[in-house]
């Protein structure tokens, strides 16, 4: 059986999509020469596995559901649309919250730590983000918009794959652990 390469982070609602996708048009008519992530790709990640040995699938997906367990559902606000390293010189576009809030850090600290347990390293803390677009040339710049709030009740975590898809990649969901305390 072949490694698989997961990541652990929250899929989008119907509505939340459409927004995202909404921003990417006015992103595409303001000229802004990127290649575009497919709807479908939308999400925001927690932890990057990386590629992960079949055996440890399992217990990958058992520290997810441990995580779940502890967290409860909460509100983010999807409202500011960025770039890293910075907007000045955009490689990657994103749309993310404004407000990080204790919430999404608490989550993201819960989910990560669980998977050190499993031998798994984080670099950097996640940043709420939704990536829409990763810039093609060293020029361009990102356009000025704004951004109409969109409200993400999160419920769940995912457990995705990343397979490669002839020119790029497509995501599978593996497996979506409830998150138990009530709102």
């Amino acid at each position: 059986m072949k490694r698989l390469k997961l990541f652990t982070g929250i899929d989008l609602t119907p509505n939340v999509r459409t927004a995202c996708n909404e921003v990417t048009e006015r992103l595409r008519g303001a000229g802004l020469d990127a290649r575009f992530e497919s709807s479908l790709k939308l999400h925001i990640t927690l932890a990057f596995l990386g590629w992960v040995d079949p055996e440890s699938v399992e217990p990958v997906r058992d520290a997810l559901a441990r995580a779940a367990n502890r967290a409860k559902p909460f509100d983010l606000t999807l409202d500011k649309l960025g770039a890293f390293p910075h907007e000045r010189r955009p490689r990657v576009v994103w749309i993310g919250a404004s407000e990080q809030g204790a919430p999404i850090r608490e989550l993201s600290r819960s989910v990560r730590t669980t998977y050190e347990e499993l031998g798994f390293t984080f670099d950097k803390n996640a940043v709420a983000h939704v990536t829409i677009a990763r810039v093609k040339g060293g020029d361009a710049h990102l356009p000025v918009l704004d951004i109409k709030p969109m409200k993400l009740t999160v419920r769940e975590l995912t457990l995705f794959e990343s397979i490669p898809d002839a020119r790029t990649t497509r995501y599978e969901v593996r497996a979506s652990y409830p998150l138990k305390q009530s709102l």
